[in-house]
C-alpha cells in the first residue's frame, strides 16, 4: 500500500523529524512517501491513501501583509488535501495540532475557518490534545475526532543510552528556556551546588537554535553543546539525563518516554501547557489504530491468485 504523509518535518527540528521515523517503525509493510507541509509535490497515480501530519501543521497565519483569509502555509496544505479529494483515496489527520498567530491568543479560532471545510471532509482525524479536538468539534460540527498522546511519544531508537549513564541536567532551549533568563540561572546555581553537569541541546531548527546556543556557550563556558542532534541523538541524551528543563514541546515528549524528570515554565507555548499528563503516552498507538480501520484492503498479486488457485483446485 502506498501512503502519502504530509507534515512538519524536513526543517531540521528535532521533534518533527521523529514522525516520519515513527511511520516507519508501525507500518513497515507499506510504502510511505513523506511531504513537507509548504512544498508541495506531484502525487504518485497510484496513491492508495493520504495523511496530513503529524505536527502542529493546522494553521492559517502568515507574514505580516498576507491574506489573512488563506496563508500561503494553508493553500499548501489544500494542494494536497483538495489531490486526496479529487481521487477519492482515503484521507486524514493523524497526531496534529493547532496552532495560533502570536498575536491572536489560544482561544481565538476565526483564522482557522479556512480549514472547516476540510475538517468536515476528512475520512479520520486525531489529534495530540484535548483541546485540539474541542477546536475540531467546534470548526468542523464532527463528534468522531479522536484525542490521543502525540506519535513521538512511540519513537523507539536503536541505541537509546544506558540508563546507569546518567550525565546530569540537560536544558533544551526555546523562548524563555534561555541562558539570559533570570529564572533558569537560578535553577542552574542550584544544580551546580550539587556539581551536576549541563547540557544544552539544541532541538529545534537551525534558525531557531543557533543565537541561543551561542549565547548559552558563551555563559556557560563549561557546559556541553549539542546542536543538531537528529532524533536519536536526542533522545539518548534526554534518556541518560537526570532532570530536564525543556522549552521545547518534544523535549517534554522525550522525558517522558524516558520516565526523566522535567519542567517548563509556566509561559511555556501552548502545545505544552495543554499537555494532558495523565494519559499513558503508551495510548500514542490510537493513532495508528484509528489509521489502520481507514487504510484499504490490498489487491492480490498475481502470485497470490495462483496460490489462491492451486488451493482451491
Amino acid at each position: 500500500m502506498k501512503i502519502a504523509f504530509v507534515g512538519a518535518s524536513g526543517y531540521g527540528n528535532v521533534g518533527d523529524d521523529t514522525y516520519p521515523l515513527v511511520f516507519a517503525q508501525q507500518l513497515p509493510e507499506h510504502e510511505l512517501i513523506i511531504y513537507n507541509s509548504d512544498l508541495p509535490k506531484a502525487l504518485p497515480e497510484d496513491l492508495d491513501m493520504l495523511v496530513m501530519g503529524g505536527g502542529g501543521i493546522v494553521y492559517n497565519h502568515g507574514k505580516k501583509g498576507e491574506d489573512s483569509r488563506e496563508s500561503p502555509h494553508f493553500r499548501c496544505m489544500r494542494f494536497y488535501m483538495d489531490a486526496a479529494i479529487q481521487r477519492r483515496i482515503p484521507w486524514g489527520f493523524l497526531s496534529c495540532g493547532f496552532q495560533f498567530q502570536f498575536n491572536g491568543g489560544e482561544n481565538d479560532v476565526s483564522n482557522l475557518q479556512a480549514w472547516a471545510f476540510y475538517l468536515k471532509q476528512a475520512h479520520f482525524i486525531t489529534l495530540r490534545s484535548p483541546r485540539c479536538v474541542s477546536i475540531a468539534q467546534e470548526l468542523s460540527g464532527r463528534e468522531d475526532v479522536v484525542f490521543a498522546p502525540d506519535a513521538a511519544y512511540l519513537y523507539r531508537p536503536e541505541t537509546a543510552g544506558a540508563p546507569d549513564d546518567m550525565r546530569g541536567i540537560t536544558l533544551i532551549p526555546a523562548g524563555v528556556v534561555n541562558a539570559r533568563n533570570a529564572l533558569i540561572n537560578h535553577y542552574l546555581r542550584q544544580f551546580a551546588s550539587s556539581g551536576m553537569s549541563v547540557t544544552w541541546l539544541g532541538m529545534g531548527a537551525p534558525v531557531d537554535n543557533r543565537a541561543l546556543l551561542t549565547e548559552a556557550a558563551e555563559r556557560f563556558p563549561h557546559a556541553q553543546i549539542i546542536d543538531s542532534p537528529g532524533p536519536q541523538a536526542a533522545f539518548a541524551t534526554i534518556a541518560r539525563s537526570r532532570f530536564v528543563i525543556t522549552g521545547r514541546y518534544h523535549g517534554m515528549v522525550f522525558s517522558r518516554t524516558n520516565g526523566v524528570p522535567f519542567i517548563t515554565l509556566e509561559d511555556a507555548p501552548y502545545k505544552i501547557r495543554f499537555e494532558n499528563l495523565e494519559e499513558s503516552t503508551s495510548s500514542a498507538a490510537i493513532h495508528f489504530e484509528v489509521l489502520r480501520r481507514h487504510i484499504p484492503p490490498s489487491s492480490p498479486t498475481l502470485e497470490e491468485l495462483g496460490e489462491l488457485g492451486r488451493i482451491h483446485s
